[in-house]
């Protein structure tokens, strides 16, 4: 195969899977923090409601 017919050269590839794994990674830390604010305050919610209530 002539070096002019390769579709692509092989960094780009690199970069977009690094790309990629790192976006996903940020995702997975973002929505585990999120789930746990969301699981805090619920918590201290409930602690206060009982409070409130009690």
């Amino acid at each position: 195969m002539e070096p002019g017919r390769w579709p692509y050269k092989p960094t780009p590839i690199w970069r977009r899977l690094i790309a990629v794994v790192g976006l996903a990674t940020f995702t997975a830390v973002c929505t585990i923090a999120l789930m746990a604010i969301v699981l805090l305050a619920a918590a201290v919610g409930a602690l206060l409601l009982e409070a409130v209530v009690g």
